[in-house]
């Protein structure tokens, strides 16, 4: 990673100063002239088209190949099989990844980059460069910055509804802050979802663990009922994401089934459901909203907590050796 976030005393937290700054991205990302740029590589240079990242950035390529129809893969493995033709669009928040920039140099095929941080060193076809650096390791600004990007380049470029489904959650921090409370005292939690909600699930679950330093699962809302419910028991809670609206009466019923199966082993329970009102469709609907809601659930998690989101625990020796150990 690059620049060690400043090590605070309390909150606010980077974190939510980043989550709060997020509303005044969707005018420039969207208004970027590198959007039409993607869109026209995308449109030109055939199939396939691979999305890549890691960590954070592997969700939000995920949530664009929701969004674009395309496929995502783990950077490390993207790099070991190389793409050969399309369009290999990678998202690294810092520019400086090393799977990501391995997959990119890898590849034989059409190269866009989604950076805050673009380098002359890049050498790719087009750089998306989003215009704000997270100054918080738990990453909010880079995850929602490539959501943004892609949702443009999808051609949902008018503001209005981008930003009515943005802050839209941001006011119902209240409730996701009951939500936290209700979650707090757990041990474990497991993220249920279906949908393009699955790929919020496992933000939601990079989140956490990251910030609040509690292990969370993400399963399918069928996987759940599946096996893993025998290691679950009331200090296990249960966080259901019920945003996207496609197929919305079975995949409610299901999550209602879910839900009935968890107040049976007393498990505290939320649901996650009714995307923001806005004039886009389901899917950019979901994940934008979805981004959100991640994050203040996460954010409120911490305050309740107590912990430290922006270093994700490298101030601590242990885990600074452990990412050293690692490369990361």
């Amino acid at each position: 990673m690059s620049e060690t976030p400043e090590l605070r005393s309390g909150p606010p937290w980077a974190m939510e100063e980043m989550i709060l700054d997020e509303p005044g991205l969707v005018g420039p990302i969207l208004a970027s002239p590198a959007i039409a740029e993607a869109a026209a590589l995308v449109r030109t240079s055939g199939d396939p088209l691979i999305l890549t990242g890691c960590g954070t950035s592997e969700h939000a390529a995920m949530a664009g190949a929701a969004l674009l129809g395309g496929g995502a893969r783990d950077a490390f493995e993207a790099s070991l099989e190389p793409q050969r033709g399309g369009v290999l669009i990678a998202v690294s928040h810092e520019g400086e990844t090393p799977a990501t920039l391995a997959a990119l140099a890898a590849c034989d095929a059409a190269t866009i980059l989604v950076t805050a941080r673009p380098s002359p060193a890049h050498d790719v076809d087009l750089v998306v460069e989003t215009p704000l650096r997270d100054a918080s390791w738990c990453h909010t600004v880079g995850y929602l910055s490539p959501l943004l990007a892609f949702t443009a380049i999808a051609g949902h470029v008018d503001p209005a509804p981008v930003m009515a489904a943005i802050e839209g959650m941001l006011e119902r921090r209240e409730v996701l802050a009951d939500y936290a409370r209700l979650l707090a005292g757990c041990d474990r939690l497991l993220v249920a979802a279906g949908g393009v909600d699955m790929v919020t699930a496992h933000e939601l679950a990079l989140k956490i663990e990251e910030g609040v330093h509690m292990p969370v699962t993400p399963l399918g809302l069928e996987k759940v009922l599946h096996g893993h419910l025998p290691a679950a028991d009331s200090r296990t809670g249960l966080v259901v994401i019920r945003l996207d609206r496609r197929e919305g009466d079975r995949r409610d019923a299901r999550a209602r089934d879910l839900v009935a199966a968890a107040s049976e082993l007393s498990m505290p329970t939320v649901v996650l459901h009714d995307p923001p009102e806005t004039s886009l469709p389901p899917v950019p609907a979901a994940l934008l909203g979805g981004a959100l809601a991640a994050q203040l659930l996460t954010l409120e998690l911490v305050l309740e907590a107590g912990t430290n989101p922006d270093l994700i625990r490298r101030e601590e020796a242990p885990y600074r050796a452990a990412a050293a150990a690692a490369s990361t």
